[in-house]
């Protein structure tokens, strides 16, 4: 499955937005498939209170066509058949007897999609099987849910499905946008009246409005019984037309988002009106669940209440912080959670699912194989992960993969040497969270208060100019940041893998260097607050475990290189490299004959999922790194050969303390992990040149890497 995607979708309603939010959805959802390309058939029921309410009859993002009953599907046969994925949705008429025919008529990946994730599960559990029945959910080769969480788990884990995945809805920003306009309420709420959320409106608004009868407020949608004892100062409006709500969003100096008791329930659920009112820029006041600060920043993007009072403070706020959180929501829409966002998801996740009917997943085994196979977590306890410094070179490549594979990430950066820009891919991925936080510090509650399977600290900057900074921080990065995270894995129960590096070794009297040399540093000079910094943190680690608080592994990371590496922070590999490709002199420190080797950051983070991953007796510290030794001079010369630079090149004094020669014994991680590199030198600087050279996406630009350990030629 390459190249554009043809699909078929069956949905509720794509014709009539009027009583459901189908419409909406899946409106900017195929808008968004068709701008990549996409060819898109959504087949409707032909049901009599949509075809009296249609808003929209010829679409030109899709083929639209409706359908009477279930023998009228079979006139679609043809069409499913060839289709490269269809797509099932919820409360389709039918349904169950709707998502049996797709399945035994597509020949392609069948998923379901459910906008109604939390009112599903509940049917189910009642024995109401209006339109999935729980023994269908493993029949689908995917789950779509609108619910993420500890909710996909549950599919997984109880109903079987092969993969649930979530996928909320959006706001197109071209249509959600900020309007100049007067503001006519203080506070306003939109949405359909419904019995479980009534008592929050009634505290969250109605008695705001009671308490504040100079302010103005205003509830607009249908279904409000006539007894409903409405203040004077809050207006009613029976309904508001989508086309309409960015104009109602403008007219709002606040607005209020109240969900669904079986949402809140479940958490992890954000509403359309979420993303529609913050891609207008309108600043939202929300109701408190579960996962709300995975969708927006707390107190930066949005504002929380559970009571009167707060809603009243945060209409009490300055319009200079007023304007500052409707901003933030904007961003946040803007950077993650637009319809091309959903896009991406879905096409990613179809194309999956289809090579997992190809191909079985599989863990590789590179003691046998010498290629590389995706290295993937277990599919049905989707692992809940923490990655420390994952906003940096190794940690963005990281979470990019432990994505890949499934699992749920929040990252956690400080951004001091990290950088947003590495996230980029990250950010759309509906598993992924990104807080900034500096692990000097106590640990947030918002990350203490939650569980984790896995702890991966790559928290450190690791480039002498970077680490020299700051000398004293980079210490207590490493012995501090540890600690803390250490006590947050015995919390939780997670294993935790400390990323340690070959500057333990020093300036090295035994070569190659094995785990069980001690090293020869100097715990006094330039490069200590690094050197005694992670040894260090390795003692801790090592207590930690001996004093049974819990599982741990420690990386002893070598040189690594590859894309996102920046070009300023002083290591060999992106020095040389943006330095030949930009036709400057090339710095080399020293006469150029001390040895380094030279490890790609693909095969790096196979070794460190794979020592993560390890579920034998705690192995001790474990060397990553390419036993493939050259000088930097053999380095230049590599480098200049595939770039066709004319660089000269500059020598300058060698650095205190740096190593004369650095090489990795290699043996431990062949034997207990059954890893090694496999990627060439040529091939991993060619992709990282292409990367600084903004030809191409790096990681993307590897052949396939050959059977034989990378060598320098």
């Amino acid at each position: 499955m390459s190249g554009s995607l043809k699909l078929v979708i069956l949905g509720l309603s794509l014709s009539s937005s009027w009583g459901n939010g189908h419409a909406t959805t899946y409106r900017a959802l195929l808008k968004a498939l068709a701008a990549r390309g996409h060819d898109v058939l959504f087949l409707e029921r032909n049901a009599t209170w949509y075809a009296a309410h249609r808003d929209l009859t010829d679409p030109d993002y899709c083929r639209l066509a409706f359908y009477d009953d279930l023998a009228g599907l079979e006139r679609w046969a043809e069409e499913v058949r060839g289709a490269d994925a269809v797509i099932v949705g919820s409360y389709v008429p039918e349904g169950v007897a709707v998502g049996r025919w797709a399945r035994e008529t597509a020949v392609g990946p069948v998923a379901f999609y459910d906008i109604d994730t939390p009112v599903t599960l509940a049917k189910l559990g009642r024995g109401d099987e209006e339109y999935l029945a729980a023994d269908a959910i493993a029949d689908f080769d995917l789950y779509f849910s609108f619910t993420g969480g500890p909710t996909l788990d549950r599919l997984e884990r109880i109903f079987g499905s092969p993969a649930a995945r979530a996928l909320y809805c959006s706001a197109d920003p071209d249509i959600y946008r900020p309007l100049e306009a007067p503001r006519r309420w203080d506070l306003s709420y939109l949405g359909t009246y419904s019995d479980d959320r009534q008592p929050v409106l009634e505290r969250l608004l109605i008695e705001a409005a009671r308490r504040a009868p100079h302010l103005k407020f205003a509830v607009a949608g249908p279904q409000y019984p006539a007894d409903i004892a409405w203040p004077a100062n809050v207006e009613r409006l029976e309904h508001v037309a989508p086309a309409d709500h960015p104009a109602f969003y403008a007219a709002s100096r606040f607005t209020l988002n109240v969900t669904r008791a079986d949402m809140v329930a479940a958490g992890f659920s954000p509403s359309i009106r979420l993303f529609e009112a913050a891609a207008c820029a309108t600043p939202i006041i929300s109701d408190v669940w579960d996962g709300l600060d995975t969708v927006f920043g707390l107190g930066q993007e949005i504002l929380t209440a559970t009571s009167t009072d707060d809603v009243l403070a945060a209409l009490d706020l300055p319009e200079a912080e007023r304007d500052a959180i409707g901003q933030g929501g904007r961003r946040r829409v803007l950077t993650a959670h637009t319809p091309t966002h959903r896009a991406e998801t879905l096409e990613r996740e179809l194309r999956a699912a289809a090579r997992r009917r190809t191909a079985p997943l599989m863990t590789p085994d590179l003691k046998t194989s010498g290629t590389r196979e995706p290295m993937m977590l277990d599919q049905t306890t989707k692992r809940r992960i923490l990655v420390a410094g994952g906003a940096g070179f190794l940690g963005s490549h990281l979470c990019d993969r432990l994505l890949d594979s499934g699992a749920r990430v929040l990252c956690v950066d400080n951004l001091l040497t990290g950088s947003m820009d590495n996230l980029r891919q990250a950010l759309r991925r509906p598993n992924f969270e990104f807080i900034e936080a500096d692990i000097v510090e106590p640990l947030p509650a918002r990350i203490t208060s939650r569980a984790f399977d896995r702890i991966y600290n790559l928290a450190c900057p690791a480039s002498p100019p970077l680490y020299q900074a700051d000398p004293e921080h980079t210490l207590l990065t490493s012995v501090l940041g540890t600690k803390h995270l250490l006590d947050l894995a015995e919390k939780t129960g997670a294993r935790f893998l400390l990323s340690s590096t070959s500057e333990i070794y020093g300036d090295p009297h035994v070569h190659p260097q094995p785990e069980t040399y001690w090293g020869h540093v100097n715990s006094t000079g330039p490069r200590a607050c690094y050197d005694e910094g992670k040894r260090c943190a390795e003692t801790l680690t090592f207590d930690f475990s001996r004093a049974g608080r819990g599982e741990v592994r420690v990386a002893r990371i070598f040189n690594t290189y590859g894309p996102r590496l920046s070009a300023a922070d002083g290591r060999v590999v992106s020095s040389v490299v943006s330095q030949a490709l930009a036709g400057d002199d090339i710095t080399v420190f020293g006469d150029g004959s001390q040895t380094r080797s030279f490890c790609y950051v693909d095969d790096m983070i196979d070794g460190l999922i794979a020592l993560m991953e390890h579920d034998g007796p705690e192995p001790g510290p474990i060397n990553l790194g390419n036993p493939a030794e050259m000088t930097v001079n053999e380095l230049v010369e590599v480098v200049l050969k595939i770039t066709g630079s004319t660089s000269r090149v500059k020598r300058m004094d060698l650095p205190v303390d740096d190593p004369k020669r650095r090489r990795p014994d290699i043996a431990k991680a062949q034997t207990v992990l059954g890893w090694r590199p496999i990627t060439t030198l040529e091939q991993g600087l060619t992709a990282t040149m292409n990367w600084f050279d903004g030809r191409a996406d790096g990681a993307a630009s590897i052949p396939k890497p050959a059977a034989e350990p990378a060598a320098v030629a």
